[in-house]
């Protein structure tokens, strides 16, 4: 119908654009454009003639005197991941990426029509113009307060006036001398008032990360009912394979997240490992059976006494193996038909020596973060298998799971559950799966002969319903009973 040539490469890591009022809203590294979409012509109210150097804007906003106008805030390492959310005539967009040692990822709001900017949250607050300053100042160490990018979109309830968004790790990923403490609100689902952008509430899943778990998975809105009442839930599932789920009125879990005792013992100069960590409960007081391993199994007994439980610090003298994998990226779903949250994850597992760096890391050393953090890796010599899982969100209960195939050793892609009870999941292994969404038995298998790595998405074109999924160059599109 139309193509929309831009003059920036719109590198939006596989995410595609976002739609509101008859207006497309596509993204690239820092920018985003607004156009019409039925002609394509760019909406010239928008920004600078239909394109918004949206997060260079919002850090003017929030930080004018740190930020000149015209600022480019690709230095900095910030980057757009993911699409805004549209509702109301407002763009709600999330920004990332931890690991380029930004400082705090943002929250923005801006006016649809004109690109204006209605507020800015940090998710690392730098001072006291930031909301939740006098909660997170001091949760960090000597060193910068970098990390907490948001790698998916929000999720809004409209009746509550609540936006929600998850948090990802601070920076470095594997030491944290330069950041002693909780480093808030990383590695956190966070709660804001609509109109304002201030803070409701939040919960720290993981405390002080030093694993590279980003809370990035969700956040997930949903409905239960539980004695009789109606409860609002928010669900996050975490790299970590648990699963969290509070009362998103208020934050407070529907069962109990207990503080645990973990590993402590580190010899990363200068570092202190947060001692306990939150693990959700189940309704019978007993912790939540974990969607994915929370202890690499390690098939070459050659390497089997390196392996490490879950929250074991990585070293700089000694090559452990610990797991990697949970549910990253992919989104969760749930039924009002079954009453069942539905989350994908990864059996996987990294090995490697710690590189410690203290606070010499500047931003925008791209993904120094992380790989400028690590010395010498190796095989962790594991398998490395897909999970679909299914709770019960009230009992917190695992009703059901399936183990798949898989070839890549990080990322999940997301599953769908249709009102045909359904429940769709594709492999990097090269499937695509159907199965009954109250028992977990498999229905349907199609092979694609190529690896499906997006999560899948339905529709409706004159009463008939179709599923479709992106399998590398091929998009599968499946028509239902």
């Amino acid at each position: 119908v139309w193509t929309l040539t831009l003059d920036d490469s719109l590198v939006a890591r596989g995410r595609g654009p976002a739609y509101g009022d008859g207006r497309v809203y596509a993204f690239g590294a820092a920018t985003m454009y607004a156009a019409d979409g039925r002609t394509g012509e760019l909406v010239e109210s928008f920004g600078d003639a239909g394109r918004l150097d949206i997060i260079s804007e919002a850090l003017q906003f929030q930080y004018p005197d740190a930020y000149p106008p015209g600022f480019d805030a690709a230095t900095l390492g910030y980057q757009l991941t993911t699409p805004p959310v549209y509702f109301d005539n407002t763009l709600y967009a999330g920004v990332a990426l931890s690991e380029n040692h930004i400082p705090g990822g943002l929250v923005i709001a801006a006016d649809a029509t004109t690109g204006a900017i209605k507020w800015v949250f940090n998710t690392v607050p730098q001072g006291p113009r930031d909301d939740g300053w006098e909660i997170a100042k001091d949760t960090w160490g000597y060193g910068q307060k970098v990390g907490g990018g948001i790698w998916t979109p929000p999720a809004i309830d409209a009746d509550l006036g609540l936006l929600y968004v998850n948090a990802g790790n601070p920076s470095p990923d594997y030491d944290g001398s330069a950041r002693l403490g909780m480093n808030l609100f990383t590695n956190a689902t966070v709660a804001l008032h609509l109109e304002t952008g201030k803070l409701a509430w939040y919960y720290q899943t993981i405390h002080h990360d030093l694993w590279d778990w980003d809370h990035v998975t969700g956040p997930l809105l949903f409905d239960v009912t539980r004695d009789g009442q109606t409860v609002k839930g928010v669900a996050a599932a975490g790299k970590n394979c648990l699963m969290y789920i509070w009362n998103r009125e208020t934050g407070e879990p529907l069962n109990p997240m207990v503080e645990t005792v973990v590993p402590t013992e580190t010899d990363v100069p200068g570092d202190e490992v947060w001692p306990t960590q939150p693990i959700p409960y189940t309704a019978r007081g007993v912790p939540m059976e974990p969607f994915c391993a929370t202890y690499p199994m390690v098939e070459d007994p050659a390497l089997a006494d390196r392996a490490r439980p879950m929250y074991t610090p990585f070293l700089v003298n000694e090559m452990i193996i610990g797991t990697r994998g949970g549910s990253n990226w992919g989104p969760p779903s749930f039924s009002p038909r079954t009453g069942l949250l539905y989350v994908t994850g990864k059996n996987a597992a990294i090995s490697f020596t710690v590189k410690p760096v203290g606070d010499t890391l500047e931003p925008n050393q791209r993904y120094a973060g992380h790989f400028g953090n690590m010395e010498e890796t190796a095989d962790p010599g594991v398998t490395r298998t897909k999970t679909l899982t299914a709770y019960d969100p009230v009992t917190g209960e695992m009703a059901w799971q399936q183990t798949l195939p898989t070839v890549r050793p990080t990322g999940t892609i997301g599953n769908l559950v249709t009102a045909g009870d359904l429940v769709f999941q594709g492999s990097g292994a090269g499937g695509f799966y159907a199965f009954d969404a109250r028992s977990g038995e498999q229905l349907f298998l199609h092979e694609t002969q190529r690896p499906v790595s997006a999560s899948p998405l339905t529709y409706q074109v004159n009463g008939k319903q179709y599923v479709s999924v992106v399998s590398t160059n091929a998009v599968l599109t499946l028509a239902l009973p």
